[in-house]
């Protein structure tokens, strides 16, 4: 009876072992590279409305070799996720209105950004297709971290008119 109950018991821990193993490896691999990158947000028309809130986001890799990070909640997928803090001179955040989105990890290899050693890659973003804004200042954050690993960054303002 104890010979048998042994036989079952070595299979199964090592099975569990190797999904454990398997399981670390995976998550250590999702941000690798994404804390040595820089974020940096600017505004990207001279004027802005509650239409048209056009911001150029950056990830800058000052480092010596490339880096790579996760685009999931990032501008680089523009409509996906709430990944900006939008709020006015009230302490009123904007309303977000666009589309989340649930993953399966680990993100595949087509998800991953390569940033050059001293490179950098950019992509504009309408805050307007993804939030509700009205004709008022705003203070505009990337919360960052996350599935991305990047870090927040600077904060911009936004003066919005009416169109």
């Amino acid at each position: 009876m104890i010979h048998k109950a042994i036989k079952w018991i070595i299979p199964v821990t090592l099975i569990f072992a190797g999904c454990y193993t398997q399981k670390s490896g995976n998550k250590e691999n999702v941000n690798a590279g994404a804390g040595k990158l820089v974020t940096r947000l600017q505004i990207a028309a001279r004027s802005a409305s509650t239409e048209s809130a056009f911001l150029l986001f950056t990830v800058v890799n000052n480092t010596d070799k490339a880096q790579r990070f996760c685009k999931w909640e990032t501008p680089f997928e523009p409509r996906l996720g709430k990944y900006f803090e939008i709020v006015d001179n009230q302490g009123n955040e904007a309303t977000f209105k666009g589309a989340m989105a649930r993953r399966v990890m680990p993100p595949p290899p087509e998800a991953y950004m390569i940033v050059p050693a001293h490179g950098s890659v950019k992509t504009t973003i309408n805050l307007a297709n993804n939030y509700e804004l009205k004709a008022k200042k705003y203070t505009v954050s990337y919360t960052g971290g996350g599935v991305s690993g990047l870090n927040a960054g600077n904060l911009v303002k936004l003066n919005l008119k009416r169109l």
